[in-house]
């Protein structure tokens, strides 16, 4: 297998697109190395304006360009080491630690030994097409890099790695699609982000505060505070591994930690364990259970989520509480808020048993845990308010995921020649169905940056 097939197998099968041409990374752009100034020579770093980009820069950097890093050279400092001023528009490419990691210069720029810099040769090759085109082809390069400590490939074997490339004008149309849907998801992950944010303060104000327009910054008078056992009735799960031979059991799904996340479930993976046919109704859950953990790492602790009864017959594990709410007193949808909240989260952080990293609740102490309950109408309303909240930042992330997906495929058809675009009417065209998953408002601003 050439280093050409392992970059683009897809193209080793359908052939060179007509009008591309193949080349190695070598013959399209200059490779430079980068440097770090002398560390005692305070004068090469004190003041320093120009950014000095590291593996661990692009790491952070969750952007196409990068503009700035964890620190700056002087000009002192970039005469006189191996540190070289990149140019605006240039690719750095992290080789050492982290392989892969890339971004283009948005300013003049610098970086350090663990950096390669790609600059192309001419202006027939463009800089926002050869940075998809290597993030597609990232995996050539990942399979080229070697080390026993940390993974490393070198200039010579990033050079030799080979691309297909179709003309200038075409490479500029597909960077400007490309784009395009990136503005997209860039968009959608600040409006997931917002969302997010106001996720939070709603739980902290309503929860704190209640409703009404006579809202004071004291919680409201009326409210109770009542501990769990007083509203809600507390169970332990089943134990793993417990001998059931010689007993009438049955096999049955059950919840692990790793299901109950904090305010949803992950059920991508649901394993089942036999229990003994009598103690299926103490450890079966019921939809409006509010399930918490019992801890680990400190995330773990105390996080938890209402089970809507996603499966039948489905256990859950003695390190997961089921909180089984009093519905005269008590909304479990609320009781799951309040256990999103930061109310539950300085609780049990509080009263938790803790070993270096590590920390747990007990039943006790979940039994124990007080906290604001307002009269079951104001409950529903709170729940009201923050469900339509919570929907908003589902769908928003459905839209970013979405959109992830349309990258995906653009950038596979597109970067192949699978699908050409059109240039013949002064401008671009690709197939409509590419993107459906554009929600209306995306889709008019992709249309706009066309």
């Amino acid at each position: 297998m050439t280093s050409f097939d392992a970059a683009h197998s897809i193209i080793r099968h359908t052939g060179i697109p007509d009008g591309w041409i193949e080349c190695a990374l070598s013959e399209v752009v200059r490779i430079i190395g980068g440097g770090t100034p002398d560390r005692s020579e305070g004068a090469y770093w004190r003041d320093g304006g120009i950014p000095w980009i590291t593996p661990t820069d692009l790491t952070a950097n969750d952007r196409k360009h990068i503009t700035q890093g964890a620190e700056y050279i002087s000009e002192a400092g970039l005469q006189n080491s191996n540190a070289t001023l990149i140019p605006r528009g240039a690719i750095v490419f992290s080789t050492r630690g982290t392989v892969g990691n890339i971004a283009i210069a948005g300013i003049p720029l610098t970086c350090n030994q663990s950096c390669e810099v790609l600059v192309p040769i001419t202006k027939e090759f463009d800089s926002d097409f050869l940075y998809y085109l290597l993030v597609f082809g990232m995996s050539a390069f990942h399979r080229l890099s070697g080390g026993t400590t940390f993974s490393a490939i070198t200039r010579r074997d990033i050079g030799r790695v080979r691309f297909a490339f179709p003309p200038h004008h075409e490479q500029a149309a597909i960077a400007r699609i490309l784009d395009a849907v990136d503005t997209a998801i860039e968009w959608t992950r600040e409006a997931v982000e917002r969302a997010r944010i106001l996720d939070h303060s709603l739980l902290h104000d309503l929860l704190e505060h209640g409703l009404g327009e006579q809202r004071s910054n004291k919680r409201p008078a009326h409210w109770s505070i009542k501990r769990v056992s007083e509203v809600a009735e507390v169970g332990s799960g089943v134990t793993l591994g417990k001998d059931v031979s010689g007993f009438k059991s049955v096999e049955l799904p059950y919840l692990r930690v790793a299901n109950v996340q904090d305010g949803h479930l992950d059920l991508s993976t649901v394993k089942t364990v036999r229990v003994r046919c009598d103690e299926v109704d103490r450890y079966r859950l019921e939809a409006g259970d509010v399930l918490m953990t019992e801890g680990g790492d400190l995330d773990k602790l105390g996080r938890g989520t209402l089970w809507e009864g996603q499966i039948p017959d489905c256990l859950h594990q003695n390190h997961i509480f089921r909180v089984r709410a009093n519905r005269t007193a008590l909304n479990p949808h609320f009781f799951s808020y309040v256990v999103e909240s930061d109310i539950a989260k300085r609780y049990f952080i509080r009263v938790a048993k803790r070993t270096t990293n590590l920390a747990s609740t007990n039943k006790t102490q979940v039994r124990a845990f007080r906290f604001p309950v307002p009269p079951l109408p104001e409950q529903e309303q709170i729940v009201a308010i923050i469900a339509a909240a919570k929907a908003t930042l589902q769908s928003l992330m459905q839209k970013e995921s979405a959109l992830q997906q349309l990258k995906k495929s653009l950038m596979h058809d597109l970067l192949t020649g699978k699908v050409r675009v059109d240039l013949s009417q002064g401008g671009f065209q690709v197939p409509a169905s590419f993107f459906e998953p554009l929600p209306d408002d995306l889709l008019d601003a992709f249309e706009g940056r066309q």
